[in-house]
């Protein structure tokens, strides 16, 4: 599973149902970038880090008619240990594995180790 935050390059306003309706799939977060543009939050599943960065894009792009200008994807995993999630249940739309339990280890930061 990958997580991925694409900016696009709009700063009008985009059709959000028909965006949510587009990514329903992809558990979609749509709302603005700290620089003003309209933003795509998605969760999917991709062969690899590479295939995963088009996808976001070409997602975005499909669900909000302009093109990409920025993206981040990092893996499931990675987003929750940088968000500091609990780790649990991963669920979601069609392209996710449901009811597949996991645990991420956590290590300790800088500051909890002295």
């Amino acid at each position: 599973m990958y997580v991925a935050v694409v900016e696009v390059a709009t700063r009008n306003e985009i059709d959000l149902d028909e965006a949510k309706r587009q990514l329903a799939d992809y558990r979609p977060i749509i709302g603005t970038s700290p620089r003003g543009w309209a933003e795509v939050q998605m969760s999917f599943m991709a062969t690899g880090l590479a295939h995963a960065c088009t996808k976001a894009a070409a997602l975005a792009r499909a669900a909000t008619g302009a093109e990409s200008i920025a993206c981040q994807v990092m893996t499931e995993h990675e987003y929750i240990a940088r968000q500091g999630l609990e780790p649990g249940l991963v669920g979601g739309g069609r392209h996710t594995a449901s009811h597949e339990q996991w645990s991420l280890p956590r290590q300790p930061t800088a500051r909890e180790a002295t």
